[in-house]
């Protein structure tokens, strides 16, 4: 029983941790004006200065937190730099009148990254 709630959490890890990477890697190709975007969303809970630093440390978070979702190593703090990241994309949607389809997914990956942080022992395999 063990094992198949390992090779679970295994393909979650791997398969956010993939999808993370890619979605920060695109954030990196979008340079500072992405950075400077996602860094101003930080305005809507008291912070407004150095957004392109903010932004890049968002990005960051989604490429090193995918890597050591991959890896298996450093689970519990990437997981809380995705969760703060994503706490923050939530409020931005919901501020920002969006449909709850478009809320949904950040939202959901609330979820998925405190379930990490429960349970983000360092497992590299099944």
């Amino acid at each position: 029983m063990k094992d198949n709630k390992q090779s679970a959490f295994l393909v979650l890890r791997i398969g956010i941790g993939v999808l993370f990477l890619i979605f920060g890697i695109q954030k990196i190709m979008g340079g500072p004006a992405m950075w400077a975007f996602l860094g101003g969303t930080l305005k809507m809970i008291g912070i407004s200065q150095w957004p392109v630093f903010w932004g890049f440390m968002a990005m960051l978070a989604e490429v090193v937190g995918g890597i050591a979702l991959i890896t298996g190593f450093f689970i519990r703090p990437a997981a809380v730099a995705l969760l703060f990241t994503m706490v923050i994309a939530t409020l931005f949607k919901v501020s920002s009148g969006a449909p709850f389809a478009d809320t949904a997914f950040p939202l959901s990956m609330m979820i998925v990254f405190a379930a990490c942080i429960i349970g983000g022992k360092k497992q590299l395999a099944a």
